[in-house]
């Protein structure tokens, strides 16, 4: 019983750390801007102009909004499409890469024995392991998907700040389980906090 509540224990701390550790965030900001003073805000287009880029940001787009709405809420910032204090755009990606791995080159196998001198007899044993070949190399994809938030002050073009998340992703994962995670994790970097009225 003892071996199965620390085998239990053992695998559910694997499973947190493989949803929470694997999302890379990163922010840059000036320490001198006063985030006080942007309060409200409206979404601008992503400069990307890479084809496949642009049809992930097209797929997910209204997504990738609605949920950073959400967080900015959370913060007390307000959408206002007349007249925003800051703008925000968005872009996403995919990187393909291949990632290679080996297997130890070498393992301990078959083990053989011998002895004994027949029924019942008392004899000696012995018994050997032998090395088996291994070092096989396993290529596989390992696709890192991007998503960073650029925010400008509306009346200078100036960046005030930019915040992403990188992840290595997998096809089975669920996207949008992962892409709220993402955000939720961004948005937490993001040095504005306003009353929520």
């Amino acid at each position: 019983m003892k071996q199965i509540l620390i085998l239990t224990s053992f695998a559910f701390t694997f499973l947190l750390f493989s949803c929470t550790g694997s999302i890379n965030t990163f922010s840059e900001y000036s320490k001198s801007i006063d985030f006080q003073k942007y309060k409200t805000y409206a979404w601008i287009p992503s400069a990307d102009n890479d084809i496949n880029n642009q049809s992930i940001e097209r797929m997910y787009g209204k997504m990738v909004t609605a949920v950073a709405d959400e967080e900015l809420k959370k913060k007390g910032m307000v959408l206002d499409t007349e007249k925003p204090d800051a703008v925000i755009r968005f872009s996403m990606g995919i990187k393909t890469q291949m990632q290679y791995s080996q297997s130890p080159t070498l393992s301990v196998g078959v083990g053989v024995g011998y002895g004994g001198y027949g029924y019942g007899m008392p004899g000696y044993y012995a018994g050997a392991m032998v090395p088996v070949a291994g070092g096989n190399i396993t290529e596989s994809r390992a696709d890192e998907a991007t998503l960073v938030f650029e925010i400008f002050e509306t009346s200078t073009g100036y960046i005030l700040w930019t915040g992403g998340a990188r992840k290595t992703i997998d096809n089975n994962a669920d996207t949008e389980k992962n892409m709220r995670l993402a955000m939720h994790s961004i948005f937490e970097r993001l040095p504005v906090k306003h009353k929520i009225k």
